[in-house]
């Protein structure tokens, strides 16, 4: 290792590794996806990624050599016998701690109750004081006098599976706004039709002058306009700077949950939003989406059943169901007259997330009350104005005196719904 390496701090090049890690995440955001699932990726994008990835590589093999430097150069520099303070404490050489006797014999309400000499002192009530660290857990972290400590880290975030938006097939715009025509009604009156008809039109002809050529009937087709605003989902957290400074993990653990924020609001208002011009109107609240309640003879799964009907009688076929886990389980754990489940019927090796042909998402925006079927992608189709992302300023309010950074994560999406009456809100019986 050169003496420029070895001059590096080490906290410098995990931070380093950080930004490489970040920069990596941006990069694959930007990749294309198209409606079976295959990623698009540009020849820029592809040196790009593939050059953040290589740099992190060897940041990454450079932290552990100089850890591995830094161990071998504390083993050396220890002392061969424990030190005065640590022999009186019974330790080996480390840290110095003081007992809890020593910490209560310290304490304020020690030295008053001795001052007193010790009259009226049934019980002596000491605070073993803690320190501080906000900058690691928002609290107070008190260590024991005897034994080790171990940091365990940050576990990692659970990810949902499957969100509303994965019903949807991939679309995005770079408009402010969208509008379209919704149709509103449709009478429909085709039929056969003569080719010479007598003088009223529907009598066969008669070989008269009065004859008249076929006429086709008229059907009838009303339509409104709509508008569809873009809308955005946002919310900021604040934390202090040393967080970014010295805890590289806990960045990234606050980035990722700011962005499962975003997205359990996505799934909530996609289904219950209720629009006022500039907010997306959901799903439940879209005029002219059906409503199905289900009667209590029918097992859950005919329940679902009889709600496709419904949409399938809109002319669109369903593609999906959208429903809470408990309502899910129930769904999942439903046998018939001889024990046998009805929906999982590979339980041993994952059934697939299906039920009637329909793709499923449990979520916990779906109270358990209710359903949803519909023809995503057909009768409704979800855009994307600006991808989730989080941001990262010290420029807001006091943030620079107090040494504070606000981080915001936020997206753009629109929702557009141009058949309600192929989604069907089901009750359960």
């Amino acid at each position: 290792m050169s003496t420029a390496t070895a001059d590096i701090p080490l906290k410098t090049l995990i931070d380093e590794l950080a930004t490489r890690q970040s920069e990596a995440r941006r990069i694959s955001d930007t990749f294309k996806v198209d409606e079976k699932g295959r990623f698009t990726v540009s020849a820029e994008q592809n040196q790009a990624y593939r050059k953040v990835i290589q740099e992190a590589q060897e940041l990454k093999s450079l932290i552990d050599s100089r850890k591995a430097a830094d161990d071998i150069a504390g083993f050396l520099d220890a002392p061969d016998t424990p030190s005065a303070a640590g022999q009186f404490y019974g330790s080996a050489p480390g840290p110095e701690v003081k007992s809890l006797g020593d910490l209560f014999t310290e304490s304020d309400a020690f030295e008053r109750a001795r001052e007193r000499g010790f009259e009226g002192s049934a019980q002596i009530r000491a605070g073993i004081e803690g320190k501080s660290i906000w900058a690691l857990s928002a609290g107070t972290v008190t260590h024991n006098s005897f034994g080790g400590a171990q940091n365990v880290g940050i576990s990692e975030l659970a990810r949902r599976k499957s969100r509303i938006r994965d019903l949807f097939p991939k679309a995005s715009t770079k408009a402010s706004v969208l509008y379209g025509i919704r149709e509103t009604g449709w009478t429909n009156n085709a039929a056969q039709i003569r080719q010479r008809t007598a003088a009223d039109g529907t009598s066969p002809a008669a070989g008269l002058p009065s004859d008249q050529w076929g006429r086709a009937p008229e059907s009838r087709l009303d339509f409104k306009p709509v508008m569809y605003p873009v809308s955005e989902i946002a919310h900021v957290l604040h934390a202090h700077k040393n967080i970014l400074a010295d805890e590289p993990r806990l960045k990234n653990f606050i980035n990722t949950r700011m962005i499962e924020g975003v997205k359990y609001r996505e799934d909530y208002d996609l289904l219950h939003s209720t629009g006022d011009g500039e907010k997306l109107t959901g799903l439940f609240n879209v005029p002219g989406v059906q409503e199905y309640a289900a009667v209590a003879a029918d097992k859950r799964s005919v329940q679902v059943r009889r709600a496709i009907t419904k949409g399938v009688l809109a002319e669109y076929e369903m593609s999906g169901l959208v429903i809470s886990p408990n309502l899910w389980e129930e769904l999942e754990l439903e046998t018939d007259d001889t024990g046998a489940f009805r929906i999982a019927v590979q339980v041993a090796v994952g059934a697939e997330r299906k039920i009637w042909r329909l793709n499923v998402v449990d979520t916990t925006a779906m109270a358990d009350e209710k359903f949803l079927v519909g023809a995503f992608g057909n009768g409704a189709q979800l855009y994307d104005r600006e991808s989730v992302s989080v941001t990262v300023s010290s420029e807001n309010g006091l943030n620079f005196e107090q040494g504070l950074i606000s981080i915001r994560a936020d997206e753009r999406v629109a929702l557009e719904v141009a058949r309600p009456e192929s989604f069907v809100v089901g009750t359960w019986a």
